[in-house]
């Protein structure tokens, strides 16, 4: 069985609306281990009958087999593998890569082998070496002649064995010592048992080949054939060694890490325009989403720290029937629901508006009976002076405690209200005894009050308080001086943390609904409340970084342009992988890579824009503390990742698509 066949192909190309026939029904067999030389002037079909030989380009019509495999139904990845396994191709042009040194050019083809990289360096060594090339190993194209660098395109033929070597003018751009150098090597391969195809316009060169073909206008004009008294020959193998597809798989994606990188600092500055896209999209989306997570943070924490543990209870109800009255709270009433599972206090309030006098100052203001637990279940905190003690609660003392709001109110600036006396005036109540006596109550009463101490809300972002500004008597005070009732129109029960609050609020109204007969009374715990609220705020945040990602998106069209651009720069590049053994999934590969990498490069600079932001935000003010945390680092990462992966899918896709000889076409 004949080692290459070809049976009527042809090869067509459509030049505009004309059919231009480069190949026109070529016959012919090729034994293993001959060395053959394929003559013609420019535009004869030699080259085009090269390119389907070595699996570069496909007949249009016509059949052709190599080894017995029939290359018409073999996929592009099957195609890849012949020339990986069997071909190694000698360009006119040498075809090098200029970013690699002699060594990594000839070890190209090995790594779609997935050879590992010691073994593949070790031996493109041994290859340059013995093609005089001990010297050169590291150094790269532009800094070999051209012979040297023929010889190095010759080691990389042989890097998997080829078995069958096709030179395209493998003498075109050399001089003549150097071409008859590269005559000799060929020889030398020939002799042992490589199958060498030549392809070439001069005669001479032709000369040194066992058989000769000649073409013209796509057509065999003569053909020597095998020489009579041949006997097919294999040259020896590559050492073996045992590959698995997970060594492959990491070799490969070695490869496209290290080619993306090299690619990258080969563009530098259209590489840090291209991450500067990126940078900004991902500095904006992690800045505000800081600064609203900060936000959100601070305002949440605030209202929870102000509502939870709490439950308010009034009296009144909207679904009372007309003219229903709602009854006050007794205190014996309060006392049992004190009682309840997971309840730690009870917060007792009566309140009144009154005119409150300082000096010269005056104000309305909201004054509120204080007990043991109103600091706790208004989330007060002391910041001058004192609270009520046991003697003020227990003695009705005439001391009082201010919020800042009413500091605000009464006193100047800088001055302090400790040990100062307010005048509240207050209406008259009435007195039985007084009114049966026939004698008439005061309009009004006023009551001087010492200031012990000023208090402020824990909660920063709620910290306005009642705008009247809010004055604390204790409870006894209250009672004997203010309002004499002994029911309560609204408390405050405080639960425990570990209380479900659902669970007190029905075992409390079951049991006041007894007690009263009907539900006169309102509930609220403010959970469901603060549910809406942090939906609201969770929607808001979305939104917010919803209008940052923009910029994100901006940036991965920007990363696609630019790949895009590469593509068609390194159009060559492509080629030369191909016709080395790369399989359409290894270009996608090398591509992709490339954008991921470059847009996580982006997306790492982003996060540090963002921290120095956070960084300089925090210096200037004190109210929020922004910080970009190392979850944002890993999600920056993973949006740069997918950033890269979706918009650098069409360029790679594109990459992929290129046919092998097009590709090496190009300049």
């Amino acid at each position: 069985m004949a080692l290459i066949e070809l049976k009527n192909v042809e090869r067509h190309y459509r030049l505009g609306d004309n059919d231009v026939a480069a190949l026109a029904g070529v016959s012919l067999t090729i034994e293993a281990g001959e060395y053959v030389a394929i003559v013609g002037q420019s535009g004869s079909g030699k080259s085009t009958l090269m390119n389907v030989l070595g699996c570069l380009d496909k007949p249009t019509t016509g059949s052709y087999t190599i080894a017995g495999r029939d290359t018409a139904a073999l996929e592009p990845d099957e195609l890849a593998a012949l020339r990986r396994e069997h071909f190694g191709f000698i360009f006119q042009r040498y075809h090098l890569l200029g970013h690699l040194d002699a060594r990594a050019n000839a070890a190209l083809p090995a790594v779609y082998t997935g050879q590992g990289t010691g073994k593949r360096l070790e031996r493109a060594r041994q290859l340059l070496e013995r093609l005089g090339l001990a010297e050169r190993l590291h150094h790269k194209p532009n800094e070999l002649s051209g012979g040297q660098q023929q010889r190095v395109s010759i080691a990389r033929a042989l890097m998997n064995g080829g078995q069958i070597i096709l030179a395209d003018e493998p003498t075109g751009a050399l001089d003549s010592a150097s071409g008859a150098e590269m005559l000799r090597l060929l020889s030398e391969l020939n002799a042992s048992g490589h199958t060498v195809i030549i392809v070439t316009h001069d005669h001479s060169v032709a000369a040194q080949a066992r058989r000769v073909i000649t073409m013209k206008d796509g057509h065999v004009l003569s053909d020597a054939g095998t020489p009579a008294g041949h006997l097919p020959r294999q040259p020896e193998p590559p050492p073996a060694s045992q590959i698995n597809r997970l060594q492959r798989s990491f070799v490969q994606w070695r490869e496209a890490v290290q080619t993306a990188w090299s690619a990258l600092k080969g563009s530098r500055l259209r590489t840090a325009l291209s991450m500067l896209g990126i940078s900004i999209g991902i500095a904006s989306v992690v800045s505000i989403v800081a600064l609203t997570s900060a936000a959100r943070q601070s305002f949440e924490s605030d209202l929870a720290s102000f509502i939870s543990g709490r439950i308010s209870v009034w009296r009144g109800n909207a679904i009372l029937p007309p003219g229903a009255q709602p009854k006050a709270f007794q205190p014996a009433e309060i006392e049992g629901l004190r009682a309840l599972p997971g309840v730690v206090g009870v917060n007792l309030e009566r309140e009144a508006q009154m005119t409150v006098r300082q000096g010269s100052r005056d104000a309305l203001m909201t004054v509120r009976s204080g007990g043991p637990q109103t600091l706790t279940a208004r989330k007060l905190r002391v910041a001058e002076g004192r609270y009520f003690n046991t003697l003020d609660l227990r003695d009705s003392a005439q001391v009082v405690v201010i919020d800042q709001k009413a500091r605000e109110n009464l006193f100047k600036k800088g001055e302090s209200p400790i040990g100062r006396t307010l005048m509240l005036t207050l209406g008259g109540m009435p007195d039985p005894a007084a009114q049966a006596a026939g004698v008439q109550a005061p309009a009004w009463a006023t009551l001087p009050m010492t200031v012990v101490g000023v208090v402020e809300s824990d909660a920063a972002l709620l910290s306005g308080g009642n705008w009247l500004g809010e004055v604390f008597l204790p409870d006894s005070t209250f009672t004997r001086k203010v309002d004499a009732r002994a029911d309560y129109d609204h408390f405050d029960l405080l639960i425990s943390p570990k209380t479900p609050p659902e669970q007190v609020r029905e075992q409390m109204t079951h049991r006041l609904r007894a007690l009263h007969g009907a539900e006169d009374f309102s509930i609220w715990s403010g959970e469901e409340e603060f549910r809406k609220v942090t939906r609201i705020t969770a929607g808001l945040a979305g939104v917010f970084a919803g209008v940052a990602a923009i910029a994100l998106v901006v940036g991965g069209v920007g990363v696609m342009n630019i790949m895009l651009v590469s593509v068609s720069e390194r159009t060559r590049e492509i080629g030369i992988r191909m016709a080395v053994g790369a399989r359409r999934s290894d270009v996608l590969l090398q591509f992709l890579v490339e954008a991921v990498v470059l847009c996580c490069l982006g997306g790492l600079v982003g996060v540090a824009l963002s921290w120095l932001a956070a960084f300089g935000f925090n210096q200037v003010q004190q109210q929020l503390h922004v910080s970009v945390s190392w979850d944002a680092l890993v999600v920056a990462f993973a949006v740069s990742s997918g950033v890269g992966l979706i918009f650098g899918t069409l360029p790679a896709r594109r990459a992929a698509a290129l046919s092998p000889v097009d590709a090496l076409a190009r300049e």
